[in-house]
């Protein structure tokens, strides 16, 4: 079997830039139904990939606890 047949073409996957806010990651995470999405500088370089654990973990670190 051929490994191509499993990958998907670069021009389809869903990235989000070095520059959108959480909410725009967060929404083009549940669009594609994707837990991680990698990031993109405007160069078009791969810069790392943001996870839905990576998320949480800055939501709760940059909530004012009372």
């Amino acid at each position: 079997m051929n490994i191509l047949f499993f990958l998907t073409p670069k021009s389809d996957v869903a990235y989000i830039s070095e520059d959108d806010t959480l909410r725009q990651a967060l929404e083009k995470m549940e669009h594609h139904k994707y837990s991680a999405v990698p990031i993109v500088s405007r160069t078009g370089r791969y810069v790392g990939t943001l996870t839905e654990g990576d998320l949480l973990w800055g939501m709760k670190n940059s909530l004012t606890w009372i």
